[in-house]
């Protein structure tokens, strides 16, 4: 019984630990990975799959980037969309998009920052 509650006491004394590693600044590597799924995320064509990625939009707000980084992750953005619209005439060109957003998101899927439909989520 001593054990379960030095168990329950170390638990909720870390708890706000954990709770505040979501709400730090991403380092300059993470944003860019983070701002790669987003990208994905706000292609139109994979509108339709049900995923959530709001967690990662507010985790990847906070703090400050250098304007380097912004506009590196505004150049890949936009390196998606083009990819995007070259793929959408293809046949499969949807299929490979979306294993392209999960192999991006796949690192945030399992830190559940964001959701992707289990029929569509990265095995």
């Amino acid at each position: 019984m001593k054990r379960i509650f030095l168990i329950a006491v170390a638990s909720a004394a870390l708890a706000p630990l954990v709770a505040n590693a979501e709400n730090e600044r991403m380092s300059d590597a993470r944003y860019l990975a983070a701002s790669r799924c987003l990208a994905y995320a706000d292609l139109p064509e994979l509108q339709s799959d049900g995923a959530n990625f709001s967690a990662l939009r507010a985790a990847a707000s906070v703090g400050f980037h250098s304007s380097s980084v912004v506009s590196d992750a505004r150049e890949n953005a936009a390196r998606v969309r083009a990819q995007a619209r070259r793929l959408s005439g293809m046949n499969n060109g949807l299929q490979q998009l979306r294993g392209e957003r999960d192999a991006a998101c796949t690192g945030f899927v399992e830190r559940g920052l964001v959701q992707i439909e289990a029929s569509r989520a990265p095995s």
